[in-house]
Formats: C-alpha cells, sequence, structure tokens
C-alpha cells in the first residue's frame, strides 16, 4: 500500500515540476501583457522618428529609400497590427475567471496568450534595436545619381497666371498628350514651361521618365535623344559606338513600359519624336510632352491636342515688372521716376524680355534727367540703349534668321518702314511688295497676292506680325520692339543708320531736314497735314533713294527737278495728299519707277510725260483723275491698274472708261479694280469685256443711275474668278441675280434667273443648277470662286442678297447698312444639303441700319468660321440664324455686339442655346 502511495506521489511531483512553466506562463499574462504594451509605445516612437527622417529625405531632398528601411518601417506596421490583437484579447482574458482561474479551457487560452505576448514582445525588441540604428538621413535613404525632376532656379513670374491656370488643367488633363505655347521671342514662354515645371515638384505624379532639354536651332534629334539615354540610365560606352537610328529602338524598346514628362524648349521645326525613340500613338503608359515655340505653325507640325498664345504683358503688370527691376530705392528716389517708367514702359510695348533689360539698366539712375534721355534713346536710337542689342534684338534675331527664304526675309523688313503701331491693309502691304519687286517670281499678279497672302500668314504664325483685331483678323501691325529689331537688321547691324528715314506726324517739318537725307534708300512721310514748302532751288541728288511715300500732308505740288533729283526711285506713294492737285512734268524723268499710287489726292488731270515711265507696273488712280486718252497702252509694263472714274477726258472728247480698257489695253494688264458710276459701263462690263472680267480683282458700283437690277450672266461670274471684293452704294438696285446666258437686264427690267419678278420660297434646285446634293459651289465654275468681302450700304430698294451668298463659297466678311426695304438676306428656305456650305467661310458680319430687316436665313447655320457679328439698329431682327447645331459648329465665334434691348428681345430654339450664345455678347 504504502509502494502505490510512493508511486501516487512521485506522479504528481514530477507532473508538478513539468507544468511548472505551464503554470508561470497563465501566472504571467498580466506582466507579459503590460511588458508589451510599453515595447508597443517604445516602437510607435522610434517608428515616428525614422518615417519623419525618411520623408525628410524624400520630400525635402528627393532622396530614395533604402530597402532595409523600407522593409522595417512594414515589419514594424505588421508588429504594431499583432501586437494590438494580442493585446486585446489577453485583456478580455484577464477579466474572465472560471473557478477561481482554475478552469481547464480559461488555464489554456491564458497560456497562449501570455507564449504569444512574451514572443511578441521578442520581436519588438529587436525591432527596436534595428530602428535606434537609423540615425541620419543617410541610413534610410540615398542621394540618386540623376534625380527625375529637380526645380529649375526661377525668379516669380509676373502676369502669367491666368495663362499658367489655363495651361495647367490641360496638364492635369491624362487625354491631353501634346500642349504647346507659342509667341514673339522674349514674352514669357519659357518662364511659363519653367513654372510648369516645378510646380511638378510640389505633387505627387506618376512619371517614370521627366526629362528637360532646350531645343533651339538647328534641331538636332541627337540631342533630344542623349537627354532620353541619360535619364534611362543606359551606358554611355553604348552610346559613343551606336548611331542615333541604332539607339533609336532601344530606347523605343524601354519607353514604351514607362510612363514620361517631356518639356522641349526652343523648338524651332518639326520633330520626329518616333525616329528618336519617344513613342507618341498608341502608347499605353501615362505621357505628356509640353513645348514652346515662336510659331503656331510648329504647334500645328508637331501636333499639340492644345495650343496657348502667349502675348505681351498689361500695362498694369508691365509696370509692376519693370518696377521690380529698377528697385525700390531707385524707384522712390524722386517723384518724377514713376511717370518717366511709363513712357520707358511704354517704349518697350510691354514685352517682358525688353521690360527687364530695360529696367535692370535704369535701376541706380537716380535723376530725372537720366531717365528723359533713356527716353530719347529707345524713341530715336533704341539698338544703342545699354545691352539692348544683346539682350533683346539679338535674340529676336533668330526669328528672323529662321524665315524659310529671302523673299520671306524682305518682305518682313520692308513692314519696318511705317510708323511704330502702323496698321497695315493686306492689300496695301501686298501692292507695295509687288511694286518692289518682291513677289515677280509669279506668272500673274493674283498668284503674287496669293503668294503675298500666304507670307501675311506666316509672319503671323511665327508671332512677328501680330493681329489687330482677332475677330476679323483683315488688319495687322509689327510690335514696336519687332521693328526696332527689323530696323537694326536693315541698318546692317547699326552700321548705317540712315538707310531708311520714317518721320511721323512732326509738330514742324523743314525741307533742310530733307536735304539731310540724301544717302537714304527709303524715306516715309506722314506728316499730319502739314505744308512743305521753301525747298532749295537746287535740290542734291538722292541717289540711293529707291522708295519714296510721302501721305497725309497739304501740300499743293512739288517743286520743280524734285523728282528729276532721284534717279533710281521705283516706288513713290503720294497717296492720302487731299490737296495735292497737279504733279510736276518732271515726273517724266523717273525712268525706273514701277509703281505710283496717286489716290485719295486732288490730282485732276495727269501729265502725258507719264507716257515715258515704260517700267510702270502699277498705276493706281483716284476718282477725281482724268487719264489722258492713249496713256494707258503707251505702258507697256503695266500690270495693275486702279481706275475710280467713269469717263476719261482728253480735250473735251469724253470716252467710255470700259472702251478705253477694251481697246487700248494690253496683254500685260492682268488686276484691274474699277470704281463705275453710270449704269452703261456696269452693262458693258458684264456683258462685252471677256478679258476685263478675268483680270477684274476690285468693283465698286456708286449711284449708277437707272441700275435697277444687277443681273450677272453665268459666263460673267465663270470670267470673274479672281474678283475678291465687291462694293454697292447708293445704288437705286432692287435686285440682284444671276441668269444662265449672256444676256443681260438693266433699268426697268426685273427678271431673275426662273424667269419670275419675285424670289420664290423655297428657292428650286433650278435656280443654281451646278448646287446639287453632291457638288460644292466651289466644285462648280458658276460662282465667284474668290470673293472674300462685299460691302452693300445705302441702297434703299434692295430687299434681299440670296443670289450674291449662294455665289460667293469664299466669302469672309459681309456688310450691310443703311438698306432700308432689306427684309431678309437669304429669301426662302435653305435645302438640307446647302445648309453646311451656306456662309461656310464667314468670319465677319455686319448688319446695321436695316429698320426692315427680319431674317438673316429662316434655317440655323453652323458658321464653322464666324468670329464676330454685329447687329446694330435691325429693330424688326427678332431671331438669329443660330441653333443647337449652331452652338457645336460655331467655336470659332468670340462676339456678338448689338444693343442691349435689341438683345432681350430675341427668340431662341431653347434655354441651353441662348445660355451659350448670351456669353459672346458684348452690350452696345
Amino acid at each position: 500500500m504504502a509502494d502505490i502511495a510512493n508511486a501516487v506521489f512521485g506522479a504528481c511531483l514530477t507532473c508538478w515540476d513539468r507544468t511548472a512553466n505551464y503554470r508561470r506562463y497563465i501566472k504571467s499574462l498580466g506582466d507579459n501583457l503590460t511588458t508589451l504594451e510599453s515595447k508597443i509605445g517604445e516602437l510607435g516612437h522610434v517608428y515616428d522618428d525614422v518615417d519623419r527622417l525618411v520623408s525628410t529625405a524624400e520630400e525635402g531632398d528627393r532622396w530614395i529609400r533604402k530597402h532595409d528601411v523600407a522593409g522595417w518601417l512594414h515589419r514594424v506596421e505588421t508588429h504594431r497590427e499583432k501586437a494590438e490583437e494580442i493585446l486585446v484579447k489577453g485583456k478580455d482574458m484577464m477579466g474572465t475567471n472560471c473557478l477561481c482561474g482554475l478552469c481547464l479551457s480559461n488555464c489554456r487560452s491564458r497560456y497562449k496568450q501570455s507564449k504569444l505576448a512574451e514572443a511578441k514582445g521578442v520581436e519588438i525588441e529587436t525591432a527596436l534595436v534595428e530602428g535606434r540604428n537609423f540615425k541620419v538621413k543617410e541610413d534610410v535613404a540615398y542621394e540618386p545619381a540623376d534625380p527625375p525632376m529637380f526645380e529649375i532656379p526661377l525668379e516669380p513670374p509676373v502676369g502669367l497666371d491666368s495663362s499658367f491656370e489655363e495651361v495647367w488643367k490641360w496638364v492635369q488633363d491624362d487625354s491631353v498628350r501634346r500642349i504647346g505655347i507659342y509667341g514673339m521671342g522674349g514674352v514669357g514662354k519659357t518662364t511659363l514651361l519653367k513654372k510648369i515645371h516645378n510646380e511638378f515638384l510640389g505633387i505627387r505624379n506618376d512619371y517614370d521618365v521627366v526629362a528637360w532639354v532646350v531645343v533651339s536651332q538647328p534641331i538636332d534629334p541627337t540631342k533630344i535623344q542623349k537627354a532620353i539615354w541619360d535619364k534611362l540610365n543606359l551606358p554611355k560606352s553604348e552610346w559613343d559606338r551606336t548611331s542615333e537610328f541604332d539607339r533609336a529602338p532601344k530606347i523605343l524598346n524601354i519607353m514604351k513600359r514607362k510612363s514620361f514628362l517631356l518639356f522641349l524648349d526652343d523648338v524651332w521645326d518639326e520633330i520626329n519624336l518616333l525616329n528618336i525613340g519617344i513613342p507618341y500613338r498608341g502608347h499605353q503608359r501615362q505621357s505628356k510632352i509640353i513645348f514652346t515655340t515662336r510659331s503656331g505653325e510648329v504647334c500645328g507640325l508637331m501636333q499639340a491636342e492644345r495650343t496657348k498664345k502667349i502675348g505681351c504683358l498689361p500695362r498694369d503688370k508691365a509696370l509692376e515688372l519693370f518696377r521690380e527691376k529698377v528697385g525700390e530705392e531707385t524707384w522712390t528716389a524722386h517723384v518724377e521716376i514713376p511717370r518717366l517708367a511709363e513712357s520707358l514702359v511704354k517704349e518697350c510695348s510691354y514685352l517682358p524680355l525688353a521690360l527687364i533689360t530695360v529696367g535692370a539698366a535704369m535701376a541706380g539712375k537716380k535723376h530725372p534727367d537720366e531717365w528723359g534721355r533713356a527716353i530719347k534713346y529707345l524713341e530715336n536710337r533704341p539698338s544703342d540703349f545699354t545691352r539692348m542689342t544683346e539682350r533683346v534684338l539679338s535674340v529676336l534675331e533668330f526669328s528672323y534668321d529662321a524665315l524659310p527664304n529671302e523673299t520671306q526675309k524682305k518682305c518682313f523688313l520692308y513692314c519696318s518702314i511705317f510708323p511704330e503701331d502702323y496698321v497695315f491693309d493686306v492689300d496695301e502691304l501686298i501692292d507695295l511688295w509687288m511694286g518692289e519687286g518682291f513677289l515677280s517670281e509669279c506668272e500673274c499678279s493674283h498668284e503674287a497676292r496669293d503668294w503675298g497672302i500666304d507670307i501675311i500668314r506666316y509672319l503671323i504664325r511665327v508671332c512677328l506680325l501680330e493681329v489687330v483685331d482677332e475677330g476679323i483678323g483683315e488688319d495687322f501691325k509689327m510690335h514696336d520692339v519687332v521693328r526696332d529689331m527689323a530696323l537694326w537688321l536693315v541698318s546692317e547691324h547699326g552700321q548705317k543708320k540712315n538707310k531708311i528715314v520714317c518721320l511721323e506726324k512732326q509738330r514742324s517739318f523743314e525741307p533742310k531736314e530733307f536735304m539731310k537725307w540724301t544717302n537714304a534708300e527709303t524715306i516715309y512721310l506722314q506728316l499730319g497735314y502739314q505744308k512743305m514748302e521753301n525747298f532749295a532751288v537746287t535740290l542734291p541728288a538722292f541717289s540711293s533713294l529707291s522708295t519714296l511715300i510721302i501721305r497725309g500732308t497739304s501740300m499743293n505740288t512739288f517743286p520743280k527737278g524734285f523728282f528729276s533729283s532721284m534717279p533710281l526711285l521705283r516706288v513713290l506713294d503720294l497717296s492720302s495728299n487731299s490737296d495735292l492737285e497737279d504733279l510736276p512734268n518732271d515726273i517724266g524723268a523717273l525712268v525706273n519707277l514701277t509703281y505710283l499710287d496717286l489716290r485719295w489726292t486732288s490730282i485732276i488731270k495727269l501729265p502725258v510725260e507719264l507716257k515715258t515711265l515704260t517700267k510702270l507696273v502699277f498705276l493706281l488712280l483716284d476718282d477725281k483723275c482724268d487719264v489722258p486718252r492713249g496713256l494707258i497702252p503707251s505702258l507697256p509694263s503695266l500690270r495693275v491698274l486702279w481706275m475710280s472714274r467713269p469717263q476719261i477726258d482728253d480735250e473735251g472728247e469724253e470716252l467710255n472708261v470700259i472702251e478705253e480698257l477694251m481697246n487700248g489695253m494690253n496683254n500685260q494688264i492682268d488686276d484691274v479694280s474699277l470704281h463705275l458710276m453710270v449704269a452703261a459701263d456696269v452693262q458693258k462690263l458684264l456683258t462685252d469685256c471677256p478679258h476685263l472680267q478675268r483680270c477684274l480683282r476690285q468693283l465698286d458700283l456708286t449711284e449708277c443711275e437707272g441700275l435697277r437690277s444687277l443681273i450677272i450672266p453665268k459666263p460673267s461670274l465663270r470670267r470673274m474668278e479672281n474678283l475678291r471684293a465687291l462694293r454697292i452704294w447708293e445704288c437705286g438696285l432692287e435686285e440682284i441675280s444671276v441668269v444662265k446666258g449672256e444676256s443681260y437686264c438693266c433699268g426697268g427690267e426685273t427678271g431673275r434667273s426662273d424667269g419670275s419678278g419675285s424670289p420664290p420660297h423655297p428657292l428650286p434646285s433650278s435656280y443654281y443648277p451646278e448646287l446639287t446634293s453632291t457638288s460644292s459651289c466651289l466644285e462648280s465654275h458658276n460662282c465667284f470662286r474668290s470673293l472674300k468681302k462685299i460691302v452693300i450700304g445705302d441702297c434703299d430698294s434692295l430687299k434681299e442678297v440670296t443670289a450674291v451668298i449662294y455665289h460667293a463659297p469664299s466669302l469672309t466678311y459681309l456688310a450691310i447698312e443703311h438698306c432700308d426695304a432689306m427684309r431678309e438676306l437669304i429669301s426662302g428656305d435653305v435645302e438640307d444639303s446647302r445648309v453646311v456650305r451656306t456662309l461656310s467661310c464667314l468670319i465677319h458680319l455686319q448688319l446695321t441700319n436695316l429698320p426692315e430687316l427680319e431674317s438673316i436665313c429662316k434655317r440655323g447655320l453652323p458658321f464653322p468660321s464666324l468670329k464676330s457679328l454685329l447687329v446694330m439698329e435691325c429693330p424688326k431682327l427678332k431671331k438669329l440664324p443660330l441653333d443647337s447645331k449652331s452652338r457645336a459648329g460655331a467655336r470659332q465665334l468670340s462676339r456678338i455686339e448689338g444693343g442691349e434691348k435689341w438683345w432681350d428681345g430675341l427668340r431662341w430654339d431653347d434655354p441651353e442655346t441662348k445660355q451659350y450664345f448670351s456669353t459672346k455678347f458684348v452690350g452696345r
């Protein structure tokens, strides 16, 4: 029995010993939980310190965190999550006891939880040791060999906020992949691009590759390719032993798998990025290319999906930038300096580059006299102003150097002979270019004009000229600082300063000033209607003078021998001298003259000596001027003729102007502008003058008593393929229509092409048989193919202009005013097939003082080209041809002008259309 008891007691002792560890865990659950909670708190502090160190290295220094610290941070987050679970469960067990804690299931759970708490505490202790070793930023991160982006030094920009906000919206739009920023040199394009670049540093982005490349000219594709190669950390040894062609596939293969952001500054021409290795179309990853250029045309060649033109600063921002560069100490040094500064800012024409250059030059100059002299320098000799040549004019010269040919360079430089802020008319400038011989390569004058228009548009696109009114787009000018650059180039970089003389609106003009210009090649005078008197009896020789433009004087004639002193003169423009009554006989000495403009003068009779001007190509005459019989046939080189008189008088004998042109016009003349005032002349022109019809460029009809119907035979219409402008004033017209044959009705008859006396509603296709659903008017020869401008005024019997609108598919400008009977522009309904084509090229529509006008067109029109619409004093016009389809089509429409009361009374198809076009309305 004793043996059994000993055996049982021994077994119990052995069991007690073996459960000691088990009992210890159960007993120490509370202590283990407390220790774990303490270590979690300690680990949290260390974690925060390390995370702060990593954030500073990454965000402040743009370093990259190391993999071991990234792993530690991840493990700590896991430890903290698991530890929290252990603590929650353990604390629950501490509050739940069964049989004084001796319940078997409770003991087993307490044992497991206590053991987990102890094990997690050991793991956390290890993490604490590791975390305390991360003491400095070098322990947690490293500086990349080539950071994805770094801040580009940039002073806070002035005046670019609105442009930045607009472009930044496109930058944030993932669907927009190419953005073009363009504008003239020195306007702030690069500054804006830098601001956009630096903005990325303040946000998180997902671009794998970011590169900034200054492209410049001539374009070097390898320069861009090298920047990408380096960004991809590709081996230099491989670059050295491969060609551009071989490197492109390797770059492309990598770039296809990456997102990229590419900044290209100063792009001068198209860049084939695919040939460099940069994917575009079909690229699956995020990508964006933002570039700057001086040419809107380059934006198109680079397939920019959004473009932004940067202009000069507004006056207040320009003054702010200038003041910043001058400095407050100088600005406040004298009470006169702010006022004088405004004059300097104006001389800089608000161009940022010029403002910065001039402002920096004026810093420290505290006496008003210094500022006054600076203003005179900029007015008269800008190239001599401090650093203006190297910092401004030389920068702008790159735009000139980039022009594609010598013809464009000559045409551009020619614009500088006119005064500052001179507003050019397209025809005026092209006339002078042609007169100078710049466009002589063309076979005919009309081809030369088309080329001239292309040159002007190109110069506008490359920002060397600028449109004055974006709404109409007819007139343009040259920026003052660009003009300074052009004059500097003409003067051979300032070496020959008197090659061009330009005086405008002088308070007084003495002939002795004229005598100083004997070495000038071009003289432009516009004197505010002053007299030019007291010339010397003997004039010096102007042996180099080739162009003389004198406008706006009150002189009656020129002194004898004036023109004899100019043997090489080629261009003579005396237009707009309203008091000029005659020309001296020595004008016949200008045997090299090619261009003579006498419009808007009081010259009544031309001297017969003009017959000696055998090289004359341009002859532009006023409507008061009688032309000697036989003059026109005696000018064998004459190609362009502007005549504004219905009769030619020669010693009392009257001869019809059309007869003179028909019988005496040589075959060289191919460009004629006529101003007719007699119905018989109009009839003869439209029926008996096929060659003259082909030459006709502009036709003005005034009064034309007895002309009740302007009926144009279609064969004549076909021949007038070069007619560009039609003006009809103060005529008693009741209709304008087109007939099929050569017949012509004038006076009392009002025949139409369909034989009826009133327009059918709607007009049948037989009325315009060439215009079918499958052919446009441009495809038909039965139209005014080149007619761009129509102006009709004071025609009180004219009720509609349907025919002329339908037969002018290229019409861009339409103005109708003071026509009391005008009820509608387009009579009847417009067939579905013609809606898209009707007025599809129209840019500007002007309707003024039409008291009976009720309709422009009964159908809504898309107006895809319309930019401005002006309606004044048309009280019965209650609905515009604008509907929901017009909202989608008229995207270029920027301005609708009219009276507030008239606008409020308009009817609309739907509220959305009214709301959309209300944003374009400007009350007058």
